[in-house]
């Protein structure tokens, strides 16, 4: 990495050393929206021709952009502008509809596809079901402001929930769905969160690379009275959300 004495005096802006002239452009570029989220920025050497500076330089510059939330470097494959992470909490009754209408972003829900299987013993316990009863999965791609960031399995009981997808394709969102077939209220009963790497149907629905990690987050959701409504499997892009645990709903 270069030092001080390393920078020809002539390359110098007053006190400013060329990694920041670098840091100060490209932020520039970021911050009037000529570079904006997601895009890959040109690669380091690239960036070194563009301001005449070695790429260790530009490598400085990148990482001092990353630490400043602006940059997302992913080694072998570049560096991006950072995207506006939503704070998702898990609290008991914020959906994600009501978060991202009080953060001004337009998001919708879209059913990849659906079908009635047979549960697994995990859905079974989840869900409270007898013997011999069947769920009906929808499978869902949530966007946000025209980005994939989370793709969802949910399992509704039948025949409770007979046409639920419909439903859901219709108003694109589960909870107003779920408000078409009489439940009003949603409420959060437990959460388990991992992370691990994408299958490669998922990472391609998400328009990431397998490299990169997703939060899995297994939902249990209730009915106000307490009657489970949905069980879900959620794989979220790293990229666009990051999880905050609410331990007080007020």
């Amino acid at each position: 990495m270069e030092t001080d004495h390393d920078i020809p005096p002539a390359r110098r802006k007053g006190a400013l050393h060329l990694w920041q002239e670098v840091t100060l452009s490209l932020e520039k570029d970021i911050l009037q929206r000529r570079l904006s989220p997601g895009d890959r920025l040109p690669t380091e050497e690239e960036l070194a021709k563009r301001f005449d500076v070695h790429r260790n330089t530009v490598r400085r510059a990148l990482e001092v952009l990353e630490e400043k939330g602006l940059v997302r470097i992913e080694h072998g494959h570049g560096s991006f502008v950072q995207e506006r992470v939503i704070s998702l909490p898990l609290s008991q009754r914020k959906t994600l509809p009501i978060i991202l209408k009080g953060l001004d972003r337009v998001g919708k829900e879209e059913v990849l596809e659906s079908a009635t299987i047979r549960p697994t013993k995990e859905m079974m316990k989840a869900l409270k079901l007898a013997k011999g009863q069947y769920v009906r999965r929808v499978d869902l791609r949530t966007v946000v402001d025209g980005n994939p960031i989370m793709i969802s399995s949910v399992h509704f009981p039948l025949p409770r929930f007979h046409g639920i997808d419909q439903a859901i394709a219709e108003t694109q969102s589960v909870p107003d769905g779920l408000k078409r077939l009489g439940v009003d209220d949603l409420i959060r009963y437990e959460s388990r969160i991992t992370t691990g790497q994408a299958s490669r149907s998922d990472a391609n629905l998400l328009a990431q690379s397998r490299s990169q990690p997703v939060l899995q987050v297994k939902n249990i959701v209730t009915d106000s009275a307490s009657r489970p409504v949905l069980f879900s499997i959620v794989r979220m892009s790293a990229r666009w959300i990051e999880l905050v645990i609410q331990y007080n709903d007020m």
